[in-house]
């Protein structure tokens, strides 16, 4: 299915520009994100997309999930429905790319909690698609992913977490980050602050962006 987006096109219309994919939260839509477009590079064409499952308290979602999934640890019973998600995703953006004539070897995904743990599903299972993976304040599992941790390597990632955060507690996540972290070039901060992306977050991953356009 088609998925609703928001687009900030690139400011460079004469060749075939990078691009942002980003992906919202449970229970929020293609507009939370997008906010940030502003501070997004202007060489990069961003697209917020929204997710499908519609929320009966109003936003969206990528997957079902309840509190027990996180605290348990585990995304195993969710790995079907999650894949499926993914497939729909690929597919909204092979059309973006297509349809916005965008290089199809500079596209980057942005993500925060349950569209974090998107980024982290898509990056790492479709590494050859996505040249940065910025999961932020998300939940990382071997239970949702195809292969082992140790399988994954060489992906260019940046990520951050709240040390104060009650709705993904760090500690839930921190060891597989780690362990990732052996085979693949992962700038991984932790802030002071909750579930949220603050100030300083924000100003790192400006900065993170900035050196890896390479």
């Amino acid at each position: 299915m088609d998925l609703d987006f928001l687009i900030r096109r690139s400011e460079n219309e004469a060749a075939k520009n990078g691009s942002i994919f980003m992906f919202h939260g449970y229970g929020s839509n293609k507009e939370d994100l997008f906010s940030l477009e502003q501070f997004l590079p202007k060489s990069h064409t961003i697209i917020s997309l929204e997710a499908p499952l519609k929320l009966p308290f109003g936003g969206f979602s990528w997957f079902d999930i309840d509190y027990s999934d996180v605290i348990d640890n585990n995304l195993d019973k969710r790995y079907k429905e999650i894949n499926d998600s993914i497939e729909n995703i690929l597919t909204n953006i092979d059309m973006h790319i297509k349809n916005e004539n965008l290089n199809g070897d500079d596209i980057s995904i942005l993500g925060f909690s349950q569209g974090g743990s998107i980024c982290w599903k898509l990056g790492f299972d479709y590494s050859t698609k996505f040249r940065r993976v910025i999961p932020m304040s998300s939940f990382v599992h071997p239970s949702y992913l195809n292969q082992k941790i140790d399988y994954y390597k060489e992906l260019l990632v940046y990520c951050s977490h709240g040390l104060m955060d009650d709705v993904i507690p760090i500690n839930l996540v921190e060891e597989h980050i780690l362990e990732l972290s052996k085979k693949n070039t992962i700038t991984f901060e932790k802030y002071n602050s909750g579930h949220t992306i603050n100030q300083r977050n924000l100003l790192s991953l400006i900065s993170w962006l900035e050196k890896t356009n390479l």
